[in-house]
């Protein structure tokens, strides 16, 4: 299930979380080289045993492009202490060459081959789950450290070269998703709930607690149970803004491509699950 490879040359691999909270990936032609993540459409799966000495890493895109998800991550077989690597999920992903002026900055290669991509990445810890979220720019390395991109910033304007690998870190790292349930069949689950804000967007379940805020903002929402169950009253556990600084947006978004991702610990077995459960805008990626 392969994106056009015009429109994904450099990213059909694994995104995968380095242990600083950031991603490494593999080529194009080797983004799951183990066959460690199955499905398509809205779900996939993980079963994979790594034996090598360091990190596998693999991503799977999906045929959609939306403007965001809720989507629902289980990991399998978990203990109080377990970390056998890391879920996720990737949206927003095009070429730089196509990325959206902010404040008379573009971080935008005007190459192609260059990718752009935002991120939430979930572990867990013995504390409990923890999650991050950053954007990476000008990608074109995969299998470098953090994408090759060894400038770290927080914002577009921050005084970069717009054409160097730049990661703008949203979160500040891993931090807590407010997640430390483990139920009675050893699975962890996160609902997280990725929308933009723009005018008359109906998209996102607690959109309207953010109606007031600028156009081109993306919030990212992680929830502990179904937030679109029957019922639902309750909030999100963990909230995070991604500003229109960082997502290059001023207004309503693009409809990027989608993925989901994982890395598996050395000598470690992760077992668990993707459930793309509501789309926000559905254009299906045409094969080229």
């Amino acid at each position: 299930m392969k994106l056009s490879k015009k429109i994904l040359a450099a990213f059909s691999v694994a995104a995968a979380l380095a242990m600083a909270g950031t991603f490494v990936s593999c080529t194009e032609d080797d983004d799951d080289t183990e066959g460690a993540i199955s499905g398509s459409g809205k779900n996939y799966t993980i079963n994979y045993t790594n034996t090598k000495e360091e990190l596998y890493r693999c991503q799977n895109t999906t045929t959609f492009k939306h403007m965001g998800e809720l989507v629902k991550i289980t990991f399998n077989d978990q203990t109080t202490n377990t970390h056998n690597g890391a879920m996720g999920f990737i949206w927003d992903l095009g070429q730089s060459k196509d990325a959206i002026n902010n404040n008379s900055v573009t971080l935008g290669h005007t190459d192609k081959g260059y990718q752009n991509f935002m991120v939430v990445g979930f572990r867990n810890q013995s504390s409990g789950l923890q999650y991050y979220v950053s954007k990476f720019f000008n990608v074109t390395d995969l299998q470098a450290d953090n994408f090759g991109a060894s400038t770290k910033v927080t914002t577009h304007d921050a005084g970069i070269a717009k054409t160097d690998p730049v990661e703008i870190d949203v979160t500040g790292g891993w931090q807590s998703a407010g997640i430390t349930s483990i139920a009675t069949d050893k699975t962890m689950t996160v609902w997280v709930d990725i929308y933009p804000i723009f005018e008359n967007s109906e998209y996102g379940v607690n959109k309207d607690a953010h109606s007031s805020d600028a156009a081109g903002t993306y919030y990212v929402d992680i929830y502990d149970s179904d937030p679109t169950a029957t019922g639902f009253t309750g909030s999100p556990v963990k909230t995070t803004k991604i500003e229109t600084s960082v997502t290059g947006y001023n207004a309503k978004p693009k409809q990027n491509t989608l993925a989901v991702y994982a890395n598996v610990q050395p000598s470690k077995t992760l077992s668990g699950a993707w459930n793309l459960a509501k789309d926000y805008a559905a254009d299906e990626v045409v094969e080229e």
